[in-house]
């Protein structure tokens, strides 16, 4: 039977349901996003911004109990799951590769008279980012496509990658949105020879990222956002301060420098 499942950072799972917190209903809307506009002449205007603002999620939950002692009790086992002072996941168990990284609002609950069960009890879950997130990562999912849920975007007839050996290749970002270094950075790995200098090219979003470094096949360089590092050491000052984003789907890559090695891309995606 589903259920709505609570997850802490520390990894506890709390199946709403079983505990006694019957769920009347979870409604997760889409994104809330602002626009705005800049006044064009005297019959019109232009879009000239889209920002996402935090997502409200409702969750509605009726508190059952054995009897007035234990009713007590459950309010405590309430407050305990939806600790207002962290972050915890939320998730539904019919879909339980997507979820929303979220606090809890204050909750009231009343006492449905005298019975062992509470009216409606309604906690609104700010999700800051805006969006759920894969549970998996894109380098969890190219180990094991059965990982790829139902609804993710991507076709189940092509085989997700987030491995490459070769200077050209299609990195596909099946999220709704742009991964941007500079909000949802990519973690880049990348091993193998370079004589003198690597460039990454993003064909599709016309950006590239050129390091001047030799690098040995023992070597590990990583590229998070607009940071590089070689074997955990930072190495800004020999890049040319490119960086790169994904765009929505396919994203053609291009390698230069470099004919023996493994490049790979590491990120959650996000709905």
């Amino acid at each position: 039977m589903a259920s709505i499942m609570i997850e802490h950072l520390d990894g506890k799972v709390f199946d709403l349901d079983a505990l006694g917190f019957r769920v009347a209903s979870y409604n997760p809307p889409t994104a809330s996003v602002t626009y705005t506009y800049q006044q064009i002449g005297n019959y019109g205007t232009t879009l000239t911004g889209a920002q996402t603002a935090q997502l409200v999620i409702p969750l509605t939950v009726v508190i059952t109990a054995r009897d007035m002692n234990d009713y007590r009790l459950q309010l405590i086992e309430l407050h305990k799951i939806f600790y207002t002072d962290e972050y915890f996941y939320v998730y539904d168990s019919n879909i339980p590769y997507l979820r929303y990284k979220v606090r809890a609002e204050q909750i009231a609950p009343t006492q449905n008279g005298n019975f062992w069960q509470s009216n409606n009890v309604t906690i609104n879950l700010d999700c800051p980012s805006g969006y759920a997130e894969t549970i998996n990562t894109s380098l969890e999912l190219s180990d094991d496509p059965n990982l790829v849920g139902f609804g993710l975007n991507y076709m189940m007839d092509r085989k997700f990658t987030a491995r490459f050996n070769s200077t050209d290749f299609t990195f596909t970002n099946i999220g709704l949105i742009p991964l941007q270094a500079d909000e949802r950075p990519v973690t880049i790995t990348f091993n193998g020879s370079v004589a003198s200098a690597l460039t990454i090219t993003n064909k599709t979003t016309n950006q590239s990222l050129k390091i001047s470094k030799s690098l040995s096949a023992s070597d590990m360089l990583t590229i998070t956002g607009f940071m590089p590092a070689v074997n955990g050491t930072p190495i800004y000052g020999d890049s040319d301060h490119g960086y790169l984003d994904f765009a929505r789907g396919d994203n053609n890559i291009h390698i230069d420098g470099s004919t023996s090695f493994t490049i790979s891309f590491n990120t959650r995606f996000y709905y």
